[in-house]
C-alpha cells in the first residue's frame, strides 16, 4: 500500500527521492502482483515482465493522468487513514482504463484489413484503375466486366475466425480473398472487396475476452473499494450490536420499533437509541457514495459484513 506521508508530499509538489522511490516500489509491486499487461504503457508490447524503467514509465503516465483528469480535487476531503486506499483506487482506475483502451485495439481493424487486401491483390492479382476507382482483375479475360455484387460469391463461404491467439492476419485474409474471387469472372471494385472480406471475419472471441477481462477488473475497481470503509465502521461491533443494527437499520426480518429492539436485547430504550444513532453517524461520516447506485452497493456490502458478525 502507498504510504500516506509520501502521498501528501506528492500532492504538495515537494516529493522527496525517498517518497518517489516508495511510490514507484508500490506501483511495481501491484503491476507484478496483478500481472498487468505491459501494453498499457507501450501498445506494441506483449511482454508481461516489468523492469524498473517500465515501472517508472507507468508511474509517470499515472501522474499525468491524475492531473489531466483532476483526480486530486477532492483529496483534501479524504480522511488521512484512507489516503493510501484512495490513491490505490486511482491507480487501479487508471490501469483499468488503459487496459480497456488497448483491448479495443485487439483484432484487426477495417483499415488494417484494407491494407492487407490491397497488398495481397497486388501480389496475387492485377489492380487497375478505371474512372478513378481501383479494381481487382481476376484474369485478363474478365477485363471490362464489372462486378458490383458479391453476395452470391460469399453465400456459402464460412466465417474466417480471428482468435485471441492469432498473431498473423495476412494468411487468413489471403485465404478469404482467394475464396471470394475463386468463381468471379470480372473486375471487382477494391472497396467492395475490402468490405466483403471484413464482413467475413469473425472476431467474436475477442469481444468475449474483452468483456471477461473488463468484468474481472471492474470487480477489483468496484467491490473491493468498500472493504476498508466497512472494516472501519464495524470496528469493535459486537455480535449483539450487529444483530440490533441489522434488525433496526436494515430491517432484517421485518421492520421493528426501537421499543421492540431494546426489549429484545435487554437494553434501556435510550441506550439502544444512542448506539443506533452513533452507528448511523459512523456510516455517514465514513463513506460518501458517488451516486445512488454506489450507495446501494456500499450498504449491501455493509449489511453482508454485519450478517457475518451476527452469525
Amino acid at each position: 500500500m502507498f504510504k500516506e506521508e509520501y502521498i501528501l508530499e506528492l500532492l504538495s509538489g515537494h516529493l522527496t527521492m525517498q517518497g518517489y522511490n516508495s511510490i514507484i516500489s508500490t506501483i511495481g509491486s501491484m503491476a507484478r502482483h496483478f500481472n498487468w499487461p505491459k501494453n498499457i504503457i507501450v501498445s506494441s508490447s506483449s511482454d508481461m515482465n516489468w523492469n524498473s524503467d517500465d515501472i517508472k514509465e507507468l508511474a509517470h503516465q499515472f501522474f499525468e493522468w491524475i492531473i489531466a483528469k483532476n483526480k486530486l480535487a477532492y483529496v483534501e476531503k479524504i480522511p488521512y487513514e484512507y489516503l493510501s486506499f484512495y490513491f490505490t483506487q486511482m491507480l487501479v482506475s487508471f490501469v483499468s482504463n488503459r487496459i480497456k483502451e488497448e483491448q479495443q485495439k485487439i483484432g484487426i481493424s477495417f483499415q488494417k484489413c484494407q491494407e492487407l487486401v490491397f497488398e495481397i491483390c497486388s501480389e496475387d492479382y492485377t489492380i487497375a484503375e478505371v474512372s478513378g476507382q481501383k479494381y481487382v482483375i481476376v484474369n485478363q479475360e474478365s477485363m471490362g466486366i464489372q462486378i458490383s455484387d458479391l453476395s452470391n460469391a460469399v453465400k456459402y463461404l464460412p466465417a474466417y475466425v480471428i482468435k485471441p491467439t492469432t498473431k498473423h492476419y495476412k494468411p487468413i485474409i489471403r485465404m478469404a480473398v482467394h475464396d471470394v474471387l475463386s468463381d468471379i469472372n470480372g473486375m471487382v471494385s477494391a472497396v467492395l472487396l475490402v468490405k466483403t472480406i471484413y464482413g467475413l471475419l469473425d472476431q467474436s472471441s475477442l469481444i468475449k475476452e474483452q468483456i471477461t477481462a473488463t468484468e474481472d477488473f471492474d470487480d477489483i475497481d468496484n467491490e473491493d473499494k468498500y472493504i476498508p470503509y466497512v472494516s472501519s465502521i464495524l470496528t469493535n461491533v459486537s455480535k449483539i450490536e450487529a444483530k440490533m443494527y441489522l434488525e433496526y437499520i436494515f430491517e432484517d426480518g421485518g421492520k421493528k420499533s426501537l421499543a421492540e429492539i431494546s426489549s429484545k436485547y435487554g437494553l434501556p430504550k435510550s441506550t439502544a437509541h444512542k448506539k443506533i444513532e452513533e452507528f448511523k453517524h459512523r456510516i455517514f461520516s465514513t463513506y460518501m457514495p458517488e451516486n445512488e447506485s454506489d450507495g446501494e452497493m456500499f450498504l449491501k456490502k455493509l449489511a453482508l459484513s454485519l450478517d457475518e458478525i451476527a452469525n
